[in-house]
């Protein structure tokens, strides 16, 4: 620790002679004549004329912390430690709310009920439930399908029906490819569905074929930014949303054979549920990137079925219903 000294050091040496007294006289004289005036100056200048400090501001007093409640310990106060409180605040929000804000009584759900909630069957959810969920049903499954299937399998052909089920027949060059096939749907949301739905035989070929049966099951997706319910159109307008379909079929390689065909018409509540035929040409790869499309240009459509049949090479024959949903 380095610590410093104020005392002097050193002084100088005094000289001996009656020069240095005298000196020393004038010096001291010179002195109080200085300090005689310093001392009228203090006293006319800054005791006749102090200066004025500025009064201190008024300190804000915090108001007193509010007494800390009591937490209730009792298990109907516990929510799920498995559930997130958005999901309930949006389950919340879709069952309606108080005039000020808050829900009413009936509209309060528990967490473990709005969890519950997200893992609801296709067949027992509401029909906005179902309008969304159709919507991003298409590039979920086929997501799932291009996910699963490894490189060295491949499909002669592929069903999907009507947002429920998923059905394939094809090959692979090693039963173990086949397997790993399997196990990846077994790890989806869904059901792999077992034998003999599921099953593999040896080919005299080499080659191991394959049916393959899936259930998925991916939930309403309330998280999803695209909620097909915010952007459902009028039935006046359903021409132009169908012509803008055959347009991103176009821009994606799916080449039609025809024009879209009307096959059904559905009423529920205050929509109208209306089925368009879709044939044609494309790969794999170019089908799934027009649903994809239709999910990225915020098209209220959905992939309600799709069969597709390997032709030759990289191309399949293309047969699908693609259902829009428009209000009355």
């Amino acid at each position: 620790m380095i610590r410093i000294n104020l005392a002097n050091t050193g002084g100088t040496k005094k000289k001996k002679g009656g020069g240095v007294k005298k000196l020393a006289g004038a010096f001291l004289f010179v002195m109080l004549l200085m300090l005689a005036g310093y001392g009228t100056y203090y006293y006319l200048i800054v005791m006749e004329h102090p200066v004025k400090k500025p009064l201190p501001e008024p300190v804000e007093v915090a108001a007193p912390e509010p007494a800390p409640v009591p937490k209730d310990d009792s298990p109907e106060a516990r929510p799920s430690s498995q559930v997130r409180t958005n999901i309930v605040e949006n389950t919340v929000k879709e069952l309606g709310s108080g005039v000020d804000g808050s829900a009413p009584p009936e509209a309060v759900v528990s967490a473990a009920a709005a969890a519950a909630r997200l893992d609801v069957p296709y067949n027992d959810m509401t029909t906005g439930e179902k309008i969304n969920y159709e919507v991003l049903f298409g590039r979920n499954v086929l997501d799932m399908i291009t996910r699963c299937t490894p490189p060295g399998i491949g499909y002669r052909q592929l069903d999907i029906e009507n947002f429920q089920t998923v059905y394939g027949t094809g090959s692979g060059v090693s039963r173990q490819m086949v397997q790993e096939l399997f196990a990846s749907f077994r790890v989806e949301r869904g059901e792999l569905m077992p034998r003999p739905y599921s099953n593999i035989k040896d080919d005299d070929g080499g080659r191991f074929n394959f049916t393959v049966m899936h259930r998925p099951h991916f939930g309403p997706q309330v998280s999803d930014p695209f909620q097909a319910l915010d952007h459902i159109g009028f039935r006046d307008g359903l021409s132009q949303l169908v012509q803008r379909m055959s347009q991103i079929a176009d821009e994606n390689g799916l080449k039609l054979s025809a024009a879209p065909a009307q096959v059904s018409v559905d009423r529920v509540g205050s929509y109208r549920r209306v089925a368009y035929k879709v044939t044609g040409m494309s790969t794999y790869k170019d089908f799934h990137k027009f649903v994809l499309a239709l999910y990225s240009d915020r098209l209220p459509c959905a992939l309600k079925k799709a069969s597709l049949r390997a032709v030759r090479d990289e191309q399949v024959s293309v047969t699908a219903e693609i259902l829009f949903t428009v209000k009355e």
